[in-house]
C-alpha cells in the first residue's frame, strides 16, 4: 500500500513540476525600468504594457499571470506590438532591491496606481493609452485584450 501512495505521490509531483514549466515556458522579456523600456518602445516603433503586480501576495495577480499573460495569444501580440514592464511590489524584501523599489514607486505615483494587478498601456512616450485595474473571480480578459487593441489596430 505505501508503494502506490508512494508512486502516487511522484507521478502527482512530477505532472505539477510539467504544469509549472509550461506556464514558465513563455518568455516574455519584461522590463523593470521603465526609462530604457521607453527607448526600447521609441526605436522599435511598440508601444508600452506596464503591469503592477503583487504576485507574491493576490490571487488576482496569480490568475491574471495564468489567464491572461502565460498565453500563447498574449505572447504573440506582445512581442509584435508591446515592450513589457513588470512592476513587482513583494512583500518579501529580497525580492526587490532598494533602488528598484524608488522606481517602482515613482511609476505608481505617476500612473495613479493603488491596487494589484493594474495594467497600464501607453505609448512609447509613456503617455497613457489606458488602463485597467484589478481583476476578478469572473476570469474574463475580454477588457484587457480590448485594451490592446488600442495599438494593434
Amino acid at each position: 500500500m505505501n508503494k502506490i501512495v508512494y508512486i502516487l505521490l511522484v507521478l502527482f509531483i512530477y505532472n505539477t513540476n510539467s504544469v509549472a514549466q509550461n506556464i514558465k515556458s513563455i518568455d516574455l522579456n519584461w522590463q523593470t525600468d521603465f526609462a530604457k523600456a521607453k527607448k526600447m518602445a521609441t526605436s522599435e516603433n511598440k508601444s508600452i504594457l506596464v503591469y503592477f503586480t503583487g504576485h507574491d501576495r493576490t490571487d488576482s495577480c496569480q490568475m491574471l499571470n495564468e489567464d491572461f499573460f502565460y498565453t500563447e495569444k498574449f505572447e504573440n501580440i506582445a512581442k509584435k506590438h508591446l515592450i513589457l514592464v513588470r512592476v513587482n511590489s513583494d512583500l518579501r524584501d529580497s525580492a526587490v532591491s532598494n533602488d528598484q523599489k524608488k522606481k517602482n514607486t515613482a511609476l505608481s505615483k505617476q500612473f495613479n496606481q493603488s491596487v494589484h494587478p493594474t495594467v497600464i498601456l501607453t505609448d512609447a512616450n509613456g503617455k497613457l493609452i489606458g488602463k485597467i485595474e484589478s481583476y476578478n473571480y469572473l476570469r474574463d480578459t475580454s477588457m484587457h485584450y480590448a485594451l490592446l487593441d488600442k495599438v494593434i489596430e
